[in-house]
């Protein structure tokens, strides 16, 4: 596969940047997902100051504790001595400014009039469930009173997650256990992944996305605290982004409202967290899902274990894109075997993966899908690993193979990239339970990789192979255009010398008749010049003698006339000294004249 067929823009194609703006198709995100809209304040708030990694007896318990509890607001005051004692804390906590790292977020929060956080304050039965929750985390559980404190607990936990989820059919005992045992949530088994697969419950979904991936860090969270104080190289690139990211959504639509400050804090956090893979828009489609249902930093934290570690969605973005290239790779292969007529007809229409599969993969399907479907395919990646993609995209190809194979290209390509999800709009259960029919071993997703590795070094052996041949073959032309220069230049020289041949040849003969005559000629001229001289003499013999006469003569003339010339040059030197000298008699007879002019006028 040639990496230069995979852009790191694939997003967005159409997009202008007024994109809020921007109408949005009816297949893109209809209707906003307005549960998750209405329940945002709800669902996300649990995570505003619980840490679902924390410890009685560990240290950072108290640090993280104090520095999330200073987002919220005091409680009730008429809760009971547990509550009341937790909101004697928190209101002392709150009493203290929490500066924020960014640089335009000071700006930015005083004129939105916001509180530091990006997530709501906290309802009171959400309160009172942070409180039992950390009550039962500190309890002493060899203690039996503490023991049966901690049903106690589990049943009021329960009554506060039904109370708040009225209508749903969770089982309410499974995630009211999990909630009095987080610590060992992280333990994956098919009664756990069987209850993700039907659905985890919004009110507690951030919280159980982060006990999966076991994001939670305090050492990361205030390494992105220190991040939010730099200045990233992408931040005008960020920023043009954002009101490109979900538009439709109310939470994310409104410029420099609270979705887009979380968008704007996180993704500009990592891209000073990770330089290799600096700043790619399909970051932003990543992280919104996540600020929907937590607070920044715990999604700053997420994204990092999303990147990196068992889930590896880092090689989506790094320049060379090797991670991407694979899962092109694997996807390919698996359609193959699973879907043979769809990836016949995409092959004869002249389809590849690269031009729908991209903008999946890299924003794990939030650039164009409803939130409550891209909120169940991360339940399932969190549960079951980055693989789970696979079984999300051939579901949907399998769901719509009618469709597809009546489309050819321009309408196909566009049905791929948005309009596969309506089939599962309203129906995200069953999306999950299409996907996770589908059986995908794990071996041959290993075996795939290594024939891409194969691939690679064979396309790499190749590149190199083409590399010298063409280098060679430069230098071949180069060696056979100078021929060529030198025979056409050779050719036109022979052309000429032939010519001039003719030429000559046809010259030839009347010029040996000419050659002849001159022969004759140079004979008579050399008897001629033969006796010339004695002609000469006899003629010019008198006429020398009078001539030389004549010059000695001359000479003795010019004798005396050089006398007479250096006799004047001798009188014109005295004329000139003694014109010197009345010059100087005159010029003191004119210092005198008036040096008596001066003592006349004194007088």
């Amino acid at each position: 596969m040639n990496s230069t067929n995979i852009t790191r823009d694939v997003l967005y194609e159409a997009s202008a940047p007024n994109t809020a703006a921007t109408t949005i198709p009816s297949y893109h995100r209809e209707s906003v997902d307005n549960e998750s809209i209405s329940s945002t304040s709800t669902t996300r708030s649990v995570f505003a100051l619980w840490s679902p990694f924390r410890s009685s007896s560990s240290s950072s318990f108290t640090t993280t504790n104090t520095s999330l509890s200073s987002r919220r607001p005091s409680t009730k005051q008429n809760s009971s001595a547990s509550i009341a004692s937790t909101s004697s804390s928190v209101s002392t906590i709150n009493n203290q400014t929490a500066s924020r790292p960014s640089a335009s977020f000071a700006a930015r929060q005083k004129r939105l009039s916001r509180p530091t956080s990006i997530i709501s304050p906290l309802p009171g039965f959400q309160e009172a469930l942070l409180v039992q929750m950390e009550q039962l985390n500190t309890a002493n559980t060899n203690d039996p009173k503490s023991k049966v404190m901690k049903n106690l607990k589990r049943q009021s936990i329960r009554q506060s997650l039904v109370s708040q989820n009225k209508g749903d059919d969770y089982d309410w005992d499974f995630w009211a256990g999990i909630m009095c045992d987080y610590q060992n949530f992280s333990k994956v088994n098919k009664d756990l992944i069987k209850h993700i697969r039907f659905g985890i419950p919004p009110s507690i979904r951030g919280m159980v996305w982060q006990l999966l991936a076991r994001s939670k860090n305090e050492d990361l969270v205030l390494k992105y605290m220190d991040l939010l104080r730099l200045q990233s190289p992408y931040d005008k690139m960020i920023q043009r982004d954002l009101a490109r990211t979900f538009p439709g959504h109310t939470y994310f639509k409104e410029t420099d409202g609270q979705g887009q400050e979380g968008l704007y804090n996180v993704v500009r956090a990592y891209s000073l967290y990770d330089n290799d893979v600096g700043y790619c828009q399909g970051l932003a489609f990543i992280v919104g899902p996540m600020l929907l249902n937590m607070p920044d930093e715990d999604a700053f934290c997420l994204l990092v274990q999303l990147m990196n570690n068992k889930y590896g969605l880092r090689g989506h973005f790094t320049p060379d894109m090797d991670g991407l290239q694979l899962r092109l790779f694997q996807f390919d292969a698996l359609v193959q075997e699973y879907l043979p007529h769809i990836a016949r007809h995409l092959n004869e229409q002249g389809i590849s993966s690269t031009m729908y599969a991209s903008q999946w993969f890299m924003t794990l399907f939030a650039y164009k899908f409803p939130l409550n479907l891209v909120y169940r395919i991360y339940d399932v990646i969190f549960t079951e690993g980055i693989n789970s993609i696979f079984k999300f995209a051939l579901a949907l190809l399998k769901r719509n193979q009618t469709t597809i194979l009546g489309f050819d290209f321009e309408h196909l390509l566009d049905f791929l990239k948005n309009g596969l999800f309506k089939q599962y709009k309203d129906d995200d259960r069953r999306f999950v339970n299409d996907a996770c029919e589908l059986e995908i071993p794990l071996k041959r997703l290993v075996q795939l990789e290594k024939e891409h590795k194969l691939q690679l070094q064979k396309e790499l052996a190749d590149a190199n192979v083409i590399d010298e041949l063409q280098k060679s073959n430069i230098e071949l032309k180069k060696q056979l255009k100078a021929i060529e220069d030198k025979s056409k230049t050779l050719k036109r020289e022979h052309n000429d010398v032939s010519g001039q041949l003719k030429e000559t040849l046809s010259q030839l003969n009347p010029m040996k008749d000419e050659g002849n005559s001159l022969r004759t000629l140079v004979a008579t001229l050399q008897n001629s010049v033969d006796t010339l001289p004695e002609k000469i003499e006899s003629k010019t013999k008198d006429e020398f003698e009078g001539l030389c006469e004549e010059n000695a003569r001359l000479i003795g003339k010019n004798s005396s006339l050089e006398d007479q010339l250096q006799k004047a040059e001798s009188s014109l030197i005295d004329i000139k000294i003694r014109y010197a000298q009345s010059e100087n008699e005159k010029e003191e007879l004119h210092r005198k004249l008036y040096e008596l002019k001066k003592r006349l006028m004194s007088f």
